[in-house]
């Protein structure tokens, strides 16, 4: 069995702190060294618009600053991690969060839009999977609905049409596999056959099965052990070679211009996206270190101490 050793963790931790932004860094933190909860709570506030969503660029390679449904689904993402914690300082993004969703803001009669139904996206720094396209905003993203409707049915109130509205959309998508995963719209884990899983035919691009069934008391891992003790090592053997956090060359980005023509004239690899894909780098180490640890395949006790 695969796993990651106390000086790999130092050499990685060395990774983060030197390019992670404060979000990352406080996750990293909290999870790893007995950091402060409420310190990565507040800086995760600090993306938190003042209708209650979240926007800026939460999500490395989308720069829009307005809120939107998709954004709001990343920023749970982050609030998960503080688990049963209690402080006001979580309590108000919650409730932030609540009173957007009220709002109705990019609400369909079948649910919230997804990450290309927001025409702002176009106005700032964005990858093609954020550009705004009239087909996806007239129809709702079943992935991010499921994600909202329950957080809604945790979190809001249950006499308000929100909450009525939520139990409506869970009923209506109770039979849909698909899931919003890691930002990934639409994931869906029957359709990929992922107990079976064969990396010459899953999609390269997706997050691997293991980030689907999240933890060994997941009613899922029974089913799915043999896949994720694969991805567990596959996760291990991409950790050890990340000797660095690398910039693409001159030459990739150009050959990604190529291939992926802007459809407005303009170009996807600009600035923004270059700190963005940096930042990313980060951000994935936290992520597999951190299933790693939820699987028991680091090599060390945590907290550690340093």
């Amino acid at each position: 069995m695969k796993r990651i050793s106390f000086d790999e963790f130092l050499r990685l931790r060395k990774l983060v702190h030197r390019g992670a932004r404060p979000l990352d860094y406080t996750r990293w933190k909290f999870l790893f060294e007995n950091g402060s909860c409420d310190d990565f709570l507040r800086v995760l506030s600090s993306y938190q618009n003042k209708d209650g969503g979240f926007g800026h660029n939460i999500e490395c390679n989308n720069w829009n600053p307005n809120s939107s449904p998709y954004t709001v689904c990343i920023a749970l993402d982050y609030l998960d991690l503080a688990g049963e914690h209690e402080s006001d300082i979580k309590d108000r993004i919650i409730a932030g969060i609540v009173r957007y969703l009220a709002s109705g803001a990019y609400l369909l009669e079948d649910g919230w839009v997804g990450m290309q139904g927001i025409p702002s996206n176009n106005d700032f720094a964005h990858m093609p999977w954020f550009h705004y396209h009239s087909g996806k905003a007239a129809k709702a993203d079943i992935g991010v609905t499921k994600r909202l409707a329950d957080f809604l049915l945790r979190h809001a109130d249950e006499g308000s049409s929100i909450y009525r509205k939520a139990e409506g959309l869970k009923e209506r998508y109770r039979q849909s596999g698909k899931v919003l995963l890691h930002g990934y719209p639409d994931y869906d884990p029957e359709a990929l056959n992922i107990k079976t899983y064969d990396p010459a035919t899953y999609p390269s691009w997706l997050p691997l099965p293991v980030y689907f069934v999240a933890s060994p008391e997941s009613p899922f891992y029974p089913e799915c052990r043999r896949t994720v003790e694969r991805n567990l090592d596959t996760i291990v053997d991409s950790l050890l070679e990340t000797r660095e956090l690398k910039l693409p060359s001159v030459g990739e980005l150009e050959a990604y211009e190529q291939n992926t023509p802007h459809p407005d004239g303009g170009r996807w690899c600009v600035a923004e996206q270059t700190i963005g894909n940096y930042y990313w780098g980060s951000s994935f180490i936290i992520r597999d270190l951190d299933i790693l640890r939820k699987f028991g395949r680091l090599d060390f006790d945590l907290p550690v101490a340093i």
